[in-house]
Formats: structure tokens, C-alpha cells, sequence
């Protein structure tokens, strides 16, 4: 890391102001998290109705490429992974392709500046807040405004070029939404689906909340299914199963590749989620869903299509942020309490 920030600094050094206001061959980059990832469609499909005989090629993460199987918005998928060689492999595929703008929609530093500086590309745009930002100069685009939503904040770079369509509905592959449901599930049963983790212990509520909600359900004949796949979702699904004697529910958590979630959650009539990936693809999938909120907010990572599907609950625990992220606790989720989770789920079913 020191050393790539050392050489990003010399090469931004040696860059010659390039930047103009043609797009030419695009590189659409969100290579980092799932939901990160889903997010940045509505701005991909934008960027496609808008300049529709303009190349678009798709940088994602590996683990997520599948879920843009011939992906009617792009025009290839370039598989993201880490590692020096694998970067240096980006350069060269950016140089042959003549990629001329990059659009940095979720990227991790200081890879992301590495390879774009030495990409060939005219134009470098990216999505962020930092008013700080280290290399700020760099980028064609203004730094974004926060307190936006984060679909609006991806497509402000597309808003760059005087696009002539804006979408901000979330989309994967075509292909999944033709996809009969799968998995071992009742057909004859209302079915809820509880994602246990999210990516920071802060943004997941306790798991003594999970059980007692779970319980609740169970006791009014919902059949339930628990998603998950990290190792604090694997240690809250074996608390869950002490506490929990019945054969209602299925537990996915550990047992489940992102490429085989939507046919699943397509038989869901409502997913109960923190802020985390599987909200966004849900609510891509136009699923009913249920999403907490304390640390983050549901104005900026919540819903933003289908008022009518999708609810929130949030509340103002934001003091958590005050402290560093490994030092975050799970104090801003407890404060949703498991009444009103239930009170509002009595409503939405």
C-alpha cells in the first residue's frame, strides 16, 4: 500500500493535463463490494440509453461477475481480482482497448488510481465525498455532495457528459429474472428471509434480536430462511439453532454462492436485512424487504424504486461513527427494537 501511494504520487506528478469532454471507449469500475456493485447499475444503464453506440466494458469483482452474465448494459465484463500482476494486466487490456474515460463508480485506493493513471485514459472520474481527497485534481468530475442518495451520487459522473436518459431502477442480468425459484422451501407457506451480517459488526443488529423475532415468527406459522456466509454469520446462525427447536426454517448461511441468490430470494415475500448487500439485489429483484438502520443512513443506502415494496426503520445511531470502524460497536442497531420490527412486518404482511 505505502508503495503504490508512493508511485501514484510521482506518476500523478509526471501527468500531463489530458482531460476533455468526449467519452470515447468507457471503463465502468465497481469492483469492490456486492452491494456497492448493484448500486452503480442505475448509473451503467444510464450511461447506455444515453450513448447508446458508445463501447461500455464492466470492471467488476470476480465474485459478483456472475450476476452480469450477458448484460444487456455493457459491452464486455472484465473479471476484477487483486495483486500486482493482475493489475498490471488491467493496465495493458485499458491500453489495448483505448479506453478513454474511466468511471471510478466504487473502487478501493490506491489500486484504483494506480491503474487509471496508467491506463492511456484521457478522462478519470470518481465517485466520492472526500473533499480531501488526495488526488482531487485528477478527476474530471466535482466531488460529490454528501447526503445523497448513493445511486444519485454515481450517476452525478454521467451527469458529467449531458447524458439524455437517467435510470435510477437496479438491474442484474436479465437471465435471473426469468429463473424459476429454487431451494428446499414450502410453496404453501408465507416465506421470510433474514440476512443475519453485514460487512462491519456495526451495522448488524444483536443476534438476541434475531432469535426473539425469529421465535415470533414461527409461532405464527411463517417459514423462515436465514442468509449469510461470514464467519460472525456462521457463529450468529449456531446461536440461532440452540435457541430454536423447530424445522421451519432453512438456514443458507455459509452454504450459498452469490450466482444462486436470486432464484432463491424471487420466493421470499419479504427479506428482513440489515445494511448490507443482499438488500440492494433484493430490491433489484423487486422483493418486498424490511431494512434496518442505525450507523447508516436509509436516505443515502436505502430503497429508491418501489416506494411500495420496501420499508425501513432507522434510527439515530450515528454516534457509533464517531469512533474508528474497528472500534464500532453494535450500540446504534440496538436500538431497534424487536417489537417494532414485528409491529411493522404485521404490517407490511
Amino acid at each position: 500500500m505505502k508503495l503504490l501511494d508512493s508511485v501514484n504520487k510521482l506518476l500523478f506528478s509526471l501527468r500531463k493535463k489530458q482531460i476533455d469532454d468526449t467519452l470515447g471507449i468507457v471503463l465502468v469500475v465497481s469492483n469492490t463490494g456486492f452491494g456497492d456493485t448493484i448500486l452503480s447499475t442505475p448509473a451503467i444503464k444510464s450511461l447506455r440509453k444515453s450513448f447508446v453506440n458508445q463501447k461500455i466494458i464492466f470492471l467488476v469483482n470476480k465474485k459478483f461477475a456472475g450476476l452480469f452474465l450477458n448484460y444487456k448494459y455493457v459491452d464486455s465484463i472484465w473479471k476484477y481480482s487483486g495483486g500486482y500482476i493482475n493489475l498490471f494486466s488491467l493496465i495493458l487490456k485499458c491500453r489495448l482497448n483505448n479506453i478513454h474515460t474511466i468511471m471510478l463508480f466504487h473502487s478501493n485506493g490506491p489500486e484504483d488510481i494506480f491503474f487509471s493513471l496508467l491506463s492511456g485514459a484521457n478522462n478519470i472520474l470518481k465517485c466520492t465525498d472526500n473533499i480531501n481527497h488526495p488526488y482531487k485534481n485528477l478527476f474530471f468530475n466535482k466531488l460529490i455532495i454528501k447526503n445523497k442518495h448513493n445511486i444519485e451520487k454515481k450517476i452525478d459522473l454521467v451527469r458529467v457528459f449531458s447524458p439524455k436518459v437517467i435510470d435510477t431502477e437496479m438491474a442484474i442480468s436479465s437471465f435471473f429474472y426469468d429463473q424459476l425459484p429454487i431451494g428446499n422451501i414450502p410453496y404453501d407457506r408465507k416465506v421470510i428471509g433474514i440476512q443475519l451480517g453485514a460487512q462491519d459488526i456495526y451495522k448488524i443488529w444483536p443476534v438476541e434480536n434475531v432469535i426473539r423475532l425469529s421465535l415470533f415468527l414461527l409461532s405464527k406459522n411463517y417459514f423462515l430462511v436465514f442468509f449469510g456466509g461470514n464467519k460472525i454469520e456462521c457463529q450468529m446462525m449456531i446461536e440461532i439453532k440452540k435457541n430454536i427447536n423447530s424445522s421451519n426454517f432453512y438456514s443458507l448461511v455459509g452454504k450459498t454462492k452469490v450466482i444462486e441468490l436470486p432464484s432463491i430470494i424471487k420466493r421470499l415475500n419479504l427479506l428482513v436485512t440489515n445494511d448490507t448487500g443482499i438488500l440492494h439485489l433484493a430490491i433489484a429483484m423487486k422483493i418486498k424487504t424490511l431494512s434496518l438502520f442505525g450507523p447508516t443512513s436509509s436516505k443515502e443506502f436505502g430503497a429508491y424504486q418501489d416506494n411500495d415494496l420496501h420499508f425501513s426503520i432507522q434510527k439515530n445511531g450515528f454516534f457509533v461513527n464517531d469512533k474508528p470502524k474497528k472500534k464500532r460497536t453494535q450500540e446504534g442497531m440496538q436500538l431497534i427494537e424487536v417489537d417494532e420490527v414485528i409491529s411493522t412486518i404485521e404490517k407490511i404482511i
